[in-house]
């Protein structure tokens, strides 16, 4: 991880993996479903705990680092796919009922995140989640946005075991 962030740290969110604290964190919020995505799946940390769980068929990893993106494709019931921006597209017939991402946000333009954004609550089912994590204590995306893409702010907890620590967003998205 630590040669990856060097080479680009605005794609690399950290230089170690997401602690075991963070990791179920984030999966307190899924429920029992059959098809989830993951956005920058990085090493696998979360991609791993999600294809233990039994009532989990299908994980639909998004990962555009291509040696992530390779050993990601051997972690059972993934789907691997590169781009995030495709998502809309390769979801569309599909209402997923939860996203869980990795993806440093923060570090994309204003208009990249809101497309992202865009992109999520298009294929979020109603009161879907999307769970996403950051090492700001603020949310990535504001207020603004979030109202414009029917998604609102349902829980936000900081998890100090982690390194560095981050904050945990659960985002509902409201008909």
């Amino acid at each position: 991880m630590l040669i990856e962030f060097l080479r680009n740290p605005k794609n690399t969110g950290s230089v170690i993996p997401s602690s075991r604290f963070l990791v179920n964190e984030m999966l307190s919020h899924i429920s029992k479903e059959d098809t989830l995505i993951e956005l920058g799946a990085g090493t696998g940390v979360i991609t791993k705990k999600l294809a233990s769980i039994e009532s989990v068929k299908t994980i639909y990893t998004y990962e555009n680092n291509d040696i992530y993106h390779r050993a990601l494709k051997n972690i059972d019931k993934t789907i691997c796919l590169s781009n995030l921006f495709t998502m809309k597209e390769q979801h569309k017939n599909q209402k997923i009922k939860t996203i869980i991402s990795s993806i440093p946000f923060v570090n994309f333009s204003i208009e990249s995140r809101n497309q992202a954004l865009n992109d999520i609550s298009k294929i979020l089912d109603d009161d879907g989640l999307f769970i996403q994590y950051t090492y700001r204590n603020r949310c990535p995306f504001g207020d603004k946005y979030l109202c414009k893409n029917n998604l609102k702010i349902k829980n936000v907890k900081k998890i100090w075991l982690n390194i560095p620590p981050a904050t945990v967003f659960v985002y509902e998205k409201i008909n």
